[in-house]
């Protein structure tokens, strides 16, 4: 009798610092994160998604890359830390990579992927590129840049004086870092310093992600709770962002902090810079999560005997579990919510506000009712920080972003929608962690790496892309070309299936293009015709579940028309608008960045002149306090504004 074949394990254990090296001298501060298993992890590690590649910029040299498949480091979760070897760097930055990604792709209820082309298929993460205080995504490079320099020598908090600092061995830093990378992937437009807030989200929110990943960490989370009998706001470890970078660098404290800034109704008017006012969004929407908390753990302190009579008491090790339980609950919830609201945000521009909404939004599709009140929460924690958004008032429900009266969008042609069920069908099997693996024989075939899997063939039909001068119906759409790789790799039935694959990509691309061309006043754009055309900036299908278990399926279109007639320092003028369609082709939400003109719906018309008025003030602030351009060459004077978005330059002053 044939024994059947031993199953693959779908999720593995790799070691990694929950913080950093200096809080990292303590064991339990050393976890094992549970990550996705990629069978056919290659060294590096070199992954589906993201790849490992050590170079020393510094040195000019490669180091020794780490096999994590190797048998002894299965058995141990990989290597123990140790900040002196590069490849426990190298195991370290996959790991919270992987987790970062694999939190987004539960929360965006879709898979998550960095192709930009053959040459470019995965993010690369290089945790020795360069000597400096300093790491960046490079969206050029389609990278993470992670650099190493030396404590102060004067105040080097409880660090060596002048000892070698790692930013790759930093959670937070590489959390922050590959979120970037996402919200590059979701929005690439928000890179344009359009108005205040949108360099301030980009930071903001990849400080969020950071944070939010410590409360996975159950051992710690459980210490915490004990050692400060639960009153979270005042513990270190799940407030403060990278405290050795802050510490090392001669701050004395940590980074950044989610609870530094007391509430502030004129904290927005006062905050210059994008890692100020993304201060100031983090605090508020960490306000709403402890808020949230303190509700959801009143009872069980109470009935404990441990209320505010009681608060330094020693907590009960059960009431420390049940209490764990909430705050891992909650902390996932609400970055889940995070990640939801990207599809109920515009393409472009993006404001505080517009995330406040989308957060509302987002959470109301999935959980309407509310039992906790944490959206009224993060509505109170946004305005006692003056954060507010363009409605009539705080009231939830003028906060749903929900389609005007006035409006009354066609639906999707038929023709498009056997299309769209495909692909969802493949949707659905690239997000399926039950599908059993390949057999050995087949992942270990010669063929390249994008041969027939559910991911790539994925990546073939969606439209999620970084942004390019091309929409996807054009010669150079997003994903693999005939000329990128050699075909002669495949076998007959990859090469049909590639062929089906980018044939329903175009397909969908045109329909969708055609549908924007046709529909432009409704959509809050010009008319193509007469100035810029319509461009598709990205598709996607999306899976959600509700709280009361309905299935949510949705597909989040992106239109971008740029005005290439005017010029803000070097950036286009761009309106856009993300519209979501339900499975059946029918528009649900209309999030809209219009710009004047005289072919734009009257309905938009008022917040078209307002954000150009908006932008303008912006780009005057900013040159009153750019000391170049006191006396600016023309280069500089005619691209200036892309000179500022570069997240280098912007994490060169302060991370």
């Amino acid at each position: 009798m044939t024994a059947p074949p031993i199953p693959v394990p779908r999720r593995r254990g790799l070691q990694i610092y929950a913080t950093d090296p200096m809080s990292g001298r303590r064991s339990s501060f050393r976890v094992v994160v549970d990550i996705p298993n990629e069978p056919d992890l290659a060294p590096g590690p070199a992954g589906e998604l993201v790849e490992v590649i050590d170079y020393d910029g510094s040195q000019d040299c490669y180091y020794e890359a780490i096999a994590l498949n190797d048998p002894s480091l299965l058995m141990t979760n990989g290597l123990a830390p140790n900040d002196a070897d590069p490849r426990f760097h190298q195991q370290m930055v996959y790991a919270v990579a992987s987790k970062v990604i694999e939190s987004a792709r539960r929360a965006l209820g879709r898979p998550i992927t960095f192709r930009r082309s053959a040459k470019l298929p995965k993010l690369k993460l290089i945790p020795h590129a360069f000597y400096g205080a300093n790491a960046f995504f490079d969206r050029r490079l389609n990278a993470v840049l992670f650099g190493y320099f030396q404590a102060s020598a004067t105040q080097p908090g409880a660090n060596l004086p002048g000892q070698m600092v790692f930013t790759c061995l930093s959670h937070d830093i590489i959390a922050h870092e590959v979120s970037h990378a996402i919200i590059h992937r979701l929005r690439p437009y928000f890179i344009e310093p359009t108005n205040p807030d949108v360099l301030a989200f980009h930071e903001a929110f990849s400080d969020l992600v950071a944070l939010f990943q410590r409360y996975t960490y159950r051992d710690i989370l459980r210490e915490q709770i004990r050692t400060s009998s639960a009153r979270l706001r005042s513990v270190e470890f799940l407030t403060d962002l990278a405290p050795q970078f802050g510490y090392a660098s001669g701050m004395r404290e940590a980074l950044r902090s989610a609870v530094r800034a007391e509430p502030d109704p004129t904290a927005l008017s006062k905050a210059h810079g994008p890692h100020a006012r993304g201060a100031v969004l983090m605090a508020a929407v960490f306000d709403g999560f402890f808020r949230t908390y303190e509700r959801r753990v009143a009872d069980l302190l109470r009935l404990s005997g441990a209320g505010d009579a009681q608060r330094n008491a020693m907590l009960d090790p059960d009431l420390v579990e049940r209490i764990a339980n909430e705050v891992a609950t909650l902390a996932d919830y609400v970055l889940r919510m995070c990640f939801r609201a990207f599809d109920y945000l515009p393409p472009v521009d993006v404001t505080f506000g517009d995330f406040l909404r989308a957060l509302v939004t987002a959470d109301y599709e999935v959980n309407p009712k509310d039992p906790t009140e944490l959206r009224f929460n993060i509505i109170e924690a946004f305005r006692v920080r003056g954060i507010y958004a363009d409605v009539a008032s705080l009231a939830e429900e003028a906060l749903l972003l929900r389609l005007p009266d006035e409006l009354d969008p066609p639906r999707l042609p038929e023709s498009i929608l056997p299309d769209l069920a495909q692909l969802f069908v493949t949707t659905a099997s690239a997000l399926d962690e039950t599908a059993r693996p390949e057999p050995k024989e087949v992942r270990t075939r010669k063929r390249t790496p994008r041969g027939p899997t559910s991911l790539a063939s994925y990546e073939r039909q969606v439209g999620e892309s970084f942004a390019s001068e091309d929409s996807f119906g054009s010669d150079t759409s997003v994903g693999m070309e005939p000329d990128d790789e050699d075909e002669t790799l495949w076998d007959d039935s990859s090469r049909k299936q590639f062929q089906e694959d980018k044939s329903r990509q175009r397909g969908i691309a045109q329909a969708l293009q055609d549908y924007g061309q046709q529909n432009f006043m409704v959509l809050g754009l010009a008319n193509p015709y007469a100035s810029a055309p319509i461009a598709v900036r990205g598709f996607s299908p999306v899976y959600r579940i509700g709280v009361d278990q309905r299935l949510i399926v949705e597909l989040v279109v992106q239109y971008v028309q740029t005005d290439r007639n005017r010029d803000w320092g070097g950036v286009n003028p761009r309106a856009a608008t993300t519209v979501v369609f339900d499975a059946r082709g029918y528009v649900r939400h209309i999030i809209a960045k219009p710009l004047p003109g005289a072919s734009v719906d009257p309905l938009y018309a008022s917040a078209a002149g307002e954000r150009e008025e908006r932008t303008a003030r912006h780009i005057e602030e900013l040159d009153l306090r750019d000391p170049r351009m006191a006396f600016p060459d023309a280069d500089y004077e005619r691209s200036r504004m892309q000179a500022r978005a570069d997240l280098r330059a912007l994490h060169g002053g302060g991370h």
